[in-house]
């Protein structure tokens, strides 16, 4: 595309954004300061009589030998030889040797014996099943913190462990009570047949946090991916709990305003001067063409599965190949970004193998990838509805949460602390990290955990 051609399509791009933002905050400016006591009056109740049940993953031996015969039927096809590798998706030479590798000197049952290392449980909020890790380090520290940690797709809870021992092991006296939930769809958070979008789980992980921790006991929240998302959702809706919010990826839906877009659009002419000089120097850009390039060239996936999740669902919940290969060309993207392309493993071979297979594993035997995408489709679904919704993607989180931003190198989509800094009236720290990326636990649990812990300290 010329530049001439570039700038038009960038100013028409403002003009019907500014048009749609200013409609849409007529609509519902009105409305904003009624989404807290909305919140208050609508929380979920939490019965105190109930009791979470005690859950253990088992190892299902019958469906292991079935998942490993699968993987003996898998049909390979020929790989291109004109192309980088990785660069129209997961190489199909290094997927062969992943699944052989997956069949033949994969130890599932070990890993079963992992997944169980900290205490599980179920319980039934608003008649959707949470499974969620509850945790205590360190019981006989005075200083008590409550947190929940969240993650996304596709994350699972393990992807929280080693952060949990690192915390237990060098902060020994900060007693945390740790819960670490799978969102509604995710893994054992299963069967799910309603729709259940992020606010509704935001909902659902605030009854949660009042269930374990007490009725009005504060609680700080660490987000990735839609963890983000919620954790943004849980301080803009209950700021009298929620002690502070740490997060990694800022989400992109909550900044329909005009002073994001004229930053957009400045950065699409001046790109420096919407940036810090460490955002320079780590290569970030904020623009309308990059805003267009995160959405067709960096997150078709996304398009897919916020449409018609259960149609590429049927694909990967009936073959391991297809799953393996969907799922952990999102772990080369996300920790990578492009420098992925022309490696043969895709960086992956950073990570160790059976970490990886767990995470394919426990969506396989969990049957979970379709509720999981269906996250994405809910999302939009339910935005049709408007309220509330669509107000709170449009409310300031109040000033009395603090906000923390931790952002890796290579994470998927990026939002500028001149942004940031208008949409968090307290944002207490910004943090750019290298040799990082989208799955910051997975990658960096130490980094992760460090950041914040030195939130919390500074927000109490």
């Amino acid at each position: 595309m010329s530049l001439k051609n570039l700038s038009i399509f960038s100013l028409s791009v403002l003009l019907f954004s500014v048009f749609l933002v200013i409609y849409l905050n007529q609509e519902n400016s009105k409305k904003l300061n009624r989404i807290e006591q909305w919140a208050k009056n609508n929380q979920i109740k939490v019965d105190k009589s109930t009791k979470a049940q005690k859950f253990t993953i088992d190892f299902d031996e019958k469906e292991w030998n079935l998942l490993k015969q699968k993987l003996s039927l898998t049909r390979f096809f020929t790989s291109l030889k004109d192309v980088p590798s990785f660069d129209f998706g997961f190489d199909p030479d290094y997927a062969r040797e992943l699944v052989e590798y997956w069949g033949n000197k994969f130890d599932w049952k070990s890993q079963v014996e992992y997944l169980n290392s900290y205490p599980q449980f179920r319980i039934s909020i608003n008649d959707t099943i949470i499974h969620y890790v509850y945790y205590t380090t360190n019981p006989t520290a005075e200083k008590r913190i409550n947190i929940l940690l969240l993650d996304g797709w596709p994350g699972a809870f393990f992807g929280f462990y080693k952060a949990i021992d690192f915390m237990e092991k060098n902060y020994k006296d900060i007693c945390f009570d740790i819960v670490v939930p799978s969102i509604p769809g995710f893994g054992y958070s299963n069967p799910l047949e309603k729709v259940v979008d992020p606010f509704d789980t935001t909902l659902i992980f605030d009854a949660l946090a009042r269930f374990v921790f007490g009725e009005n006991s504060q609680y700080f929240v660490h987000g990735e991916d839609w963890g983000s998302l919620i954790s943004t959702f849980l301080a803009k809706l209950y700021p009298e709990r929620v002690g502070g919010i740490h997060i990694t990826m800022p989400p992109l839906t909550s900044f329909f305003d005009f002073n994001s877009l004229l930053y957009a659009f400045a950065g699409q002419f001046f790109p420096n001067s919407i940036l810090t000089e460490q955002e320079i120097k780590f290569g970030f850009k904020f623009s309308l063409s990059e805003l267009a390039s995160l959405i067709i060239k960096k997150t078709g996936y996304f398009h897919i599965q916020a449409t018609k999740p259960d149609s590429i669902g049927a694909g990967m919940s009936d073959s391991p190949f297809g799953l393996l290969a969907y799922v952990l060309e999102k772990y080369s993207f996300g920790s990578f970004g492009l420098n992925a392309v022309g490696k043969k493993d895709g960086g992956l071979e950073k990570f160790k193998r059976d970490d990886l297979l767990t995470i394919i594993t426990y969506y396989w035997m969990t049957n979970c990838i379709s509720s999981s995408m269906r996250l994405y489709r809910n999302t939009f679904y339910t935005l049709e509805k408007g309220w509330p919704r669509i107000v709170l993607n449009m409310k300031k989180i109040s000033a009395k949460v603090p906000v923390a931003v931790q952002v890796f190198q290579h994470e998927v989509s990026f939002v500028p602390f001149k942004v940031l800094k208008n949409k968090y009236l307290n944002l207490s720290m910004y943090n750019l990290v290298e040799n990082g990326g989208h799955f910051s636990n997975f990658e960096n649990p130490e980094k992760i955990s460090n950041n914040f812990i030195e939130f919390i300290n500074l927000a109490l």
